[in-house]
C-alpha cells in the first residue's frame, strides 16, 4: 500500500527530447565535433533535410554566404570560451528562400551510459523575418527622412509643446544665420520680430489648451527674423506628432523674398502695361475726347461774344451779363473736369482705393464714349440700378475697364449692317450681393472661346495687341473681383465682372 502511494505520488521524468519536438522553434543539437546529433521537427519541415542529410551535411552551409562568415567566427569563438551566443542569420527554406533567424546557442552537459559527461550545444533557430522587415523599412523610412530634412530647400525646425527648438536642418542656418547648435534648447520666438513674439506665445499655449489654433497652419506667410536684425517675408507650415506621450511641433519655413520682390516687379510692370493700353485707348478716343471739350469751350466762346456784342450797343442788362456768366462758368467747369478725368486716366500714379459710386462711373465714361456711339450709329440703353453700395476701388483702373469693354463692343459692332446696333449698359447686386456690372451688344459674337480671350495676345482685331482684356481681368481680379464673357442672344457678346462692396481690405 505504502509503495502503491509513492507511485501515486512519484514525479515522471522530464522527456526533453519530447518537449523539444514540439516547439516552433527551430531546434538543433550538436556534438563539440559539429554534427548533428538531433533536429525538431520544425527544422526538418523548414529546411527539407531528414536525419541523415543532417548527419551526412553541415548544417552551416544553410546559412546565407553573406552571412556565414560572420556566423563561423561567432560560432568558434563561442565554442573555444565554452560561452553562450545569441546572433543573426539567414537560413535556406526548403523552396530556396531565405529567412532572417535569431540563433541562440547554449552548451548543455550530459552523461554517457558509463557517466562519462558529454557537452553538447543546443540551437534555437527563432524566425524574425517579419521584424528584420519592418526594421529595413523603418531604417530606409528614416534614411530617406534624413535625406529629405538634410537637403530640403527650406528651413525644417522641431520643437516640443515649450516652444523649446529640439532640431533644425542645414537649411535653417543658410535662411537665418544661426548654427543648429545655437538654436537648440531656444524658444521659437528668436526667429520672429518683436510684435509677433507675444501673438505666438499667447496663440500657442491657447492651442495646447483648447486645440484652437490661432493661425493657419498651411502656407501662411508671416515675418521672420534673421541673425543679423533683418526683416524677411517667409511661408509657414506647422504639422504635430505624438511621441511616446510628447506633443512634438515640425515647422517648414520657405524664405519668399525673392518671390514677393519678383511680385513686385511684375506688378510694376502690369501697372505701366496698363497705363500704356490706357494711352492707346484714348488714341481711340480721341474724337469724343475732341467733342467732350470743344462744346463746353464752344459755349463760353459764344457767351463771351454775345457779351461783348451787347457791350458794343450799350445794351448789356446785368442779369443777362449774370447769366451768361454763370453758364461761361458752368461749361469751363465742364472743360476742366473732363481734361481732369483724362489726365487721371493715362497719369503715371500709384494705385488708390476710394469710394466709387460704380453708376456714376459709369455715365462718366459713356459721356467721354458719346461721340463713338453716335459716329457708329449704335442705340444706348442703361439699365442701372439705383442707390447701388459703394465699393472701395482705384477709380481710374475701373474707369479703364469700362473704356476698354465699351470700346470693344462698338468695334464688334461696327460691321453689322443687316440689323439694329444695341448696346446695353447694366448695374444690379448679384445672388451673391456683389455689385454686377453688364456690358451687352449685338456685334458679330465671340469668334474664340470665351475664356480664351483673356489669353494674353490673342485678338480679333486686325491691329490689335490682345493685352485688353488680359488687363482689365487682371485690375477686376486685383479688386476681389471676376471678369469673363459669354454668348449674347440672340446676336452679340456679353462681357460682366463683379465687384466685392466689402472688399476694402483688398490689397493691390
Amino acid at each position: 500500500m505504502a509503495e502503491t502511494q509513492n507511485t501515486q505520488h512519484g514525479r515522471d521524468p522530464l522527456d526533453l527530447r519530447n518537449l523539444i519536438e514540439r516547439l516552433p522553434a527551430l531546434v538543433l543539437c550538436a556534438l563539440p565535433d559539429g554534427s548533428v546529433e538531433f533536429a525538431n521537427r520544425a527544422y526538418h519541415e523548414y529546411t527539407g533535410w531528414s536525419v541523415e542529410e543532417l548527419s551526412r551535411r553541415e548544417w552551416q552551409t544553410l546559412i546565407h554566404s553573406d552571412d556565414r562568415r560572420e556566423f563561423n567566427d561567432r560560432w568558434s569563438a563561442a565554442l573555444t570560451s565554452a560561452k553562450a551566443l545569441e546572433t543573426e542569420a539567414r537560413l535556406r527554406q526548403a523552396n530556396g528562400q531565405y529567412h532572417w533567424f535569431l540563433i541562440k546557442k547554449a552548451l548543455a552537459v550530459s552523461h554517457t551510459q558509463s557517466g562519462e559527461p558529454s557537452l553538447r550545444a543546443l540551437i534555437a533557430c527563432e524566425d524574425i523575418d517579419d521584424r528584420k522587415v519592418e526594421e529595413s523599412a523603418r531604417l530606409y523610412s528614416e534614411q530617406q527622412y534624413r535625406v529629405v530634412v538634410e537637403t530640403a530647400s527650406d528651413a525644417i525646425v522641431s520643437l516640443d509643446d515649450s516652444g523649446t527648438i529640439q532640431f533644425t536642418n542645414a537649411a535653417t542656418e543658410r535662411i537665418f544665420g544661426y548654427k543648429s547648435s545655437d538654436l537648440i534648447g531656444k524658444s521659437l520666438t528668436v526667429l520672429m520680430p518683436e510684435f509677433l513674439r507675444a501673438a505666438h506665445a499667447s496663440g500657442f499655449k491657447r492651442y495646447l489648451a483648447t486645440g484652437q489654433r490661432h493661425m493657419n497652419w498651411q502656407g501662411t506667410e508671416l515675418m521672420a527674423l534673421r541673425k543679423n536684425g533683418q526683416e524677411f517675408p517667409v511661408e509657414v507650415s506647422f504639422g504635430e506628432m505624438d511621441r511616446d506621450g510628447l506633443r512634438l511641433f515640425t515647422g517648414f519655413i520657405r524664405d519668399i523674398s525673392e518671390r514677393k520682390q519678383a511680385e513686385a516687379r511684375l506688378r510694376e510692370t502690369e501697372l505701366e502695361l496698363a497705363r500704356v493700353s490706357r494711352l492707346t485707348t484714348m488714341g481711340e478716343l480721341s474724337a469724343s475726347i475732341a467733342h467732350e471739350v470743344n462744346q463746353p469751350l464752344a459755349a463760353v466762346t459764344n457767351n463771351a461774344n454775345a457779351c461783348l456784342r451787347l457791350l458794343a450797343d450799350h445794351n448789356l442788362d446785368p442779369e443777362v451779363l449774370r447769366c451768361a456768366l454763370k453758364e461761361m462758368v458752368a461749361d469751363s467747369t465742364r472743360a476742366s473736369a473732363v481734361i481732369a478725368r483724362i489726365r487721371a486716366f493715362i497719369k503715371k500714379a500709384p494705385t488708390e482705393k476710394t469710394e466709387v459710386d460704380i453708376n456714376e462711373l459709369i455715365q462718366e465714361v459713356l459721356a467721354l464714349a458719346r461721340h463713338k456711339l453716335q459716329e457708329n450709329r449704335v442705340s444706348l440703353e442703361r439699365q442701372l440700378t439705383k442707390a447701388l453700395p459703394l465699393v472701395m476701388a482705384d477709380r481710374v483702373q475701373l474707369q479703364q475697364v469700362l473704356v476698354n469693354l465699351l470700346m470693344n463692343a462698338i468695334e464688334a459692332m461696327s460691321a453689322v449692317t443687316n440689323r439694329p446696333r444695341l448696346l446695353w449698359v447694366q448695374s444690379q447686386l448679384d445672388e451673391s450681393g456683389n455689385i454686377l456690372v453688364a456690358i451687352r451688344d449685338s456685334g458679330t459674337g465671340l469668334s474664340f472661346e470665351a475664356d480664351a480671350l483673356f489669353t494674353p495676345f490673342v485678338t480679333t482685331k486686325a491691329d490689335g495687341l490682345g493685352m485688353g482684356l488680359p488687363i482689365s481681368r487682371s485690375l477686376i481680379e486685383g479688386h476681389g473681383g471676376h471678369l469673363w464673357s459669354e454668348p449674347n442672344v440672340p446676336h452679340g457678346a456679353a462681357f460682366s465682372f463683379t465687384l466685392p462692396i466689402d472688399n476694402g481690405s483688398a490689397d493691390d
